[in-house]
């Protein structure tokens, strides 16, 4: 089989294109990179807001990690049934 230029041609354009997605991919990176140092501020209010939801959120784990080692805790299967079919049905509509 003989490799002519043609061929040649197009392995050096299949190169370029691959440096140039390299290249591409890197300076995406970079300003992803550029962009992750963006500075956001909370007001003291909103951040008041956000630990008291943390220790709720965090008390309320800890009731139901308990009663599920006590043998307490009891499932609702028409809840869980009813949250199953009502997101199935979310999914056909998209």
């Amino acid at each position: 089989m003989k490799i002519d230029k043609n061929y040649t041609n197009y392995l050096n354009s299949v190169k370029q294109t691959k440096s140039e997605h390299s290249n591409e991919a890197k300076k995406t990176e970079q300003s992803t990179k550029k962009q992750a140092n963006v500075e956001v501020n909370i007001s003291k209010e909103a951040q008041a807001l956000l630990d008291a939801d943390q220790v709720t959120f965090s008390e309320k784990v800890q009731s139901i990690k308990a009663a599920i080692q006590n043998g307490e805790y009891e499932v609702d299967a028409s809840k869980i049934s009813a949250e199953l079919v009502r997101t199935i049905q979310t999914q056909k509509e998209q």
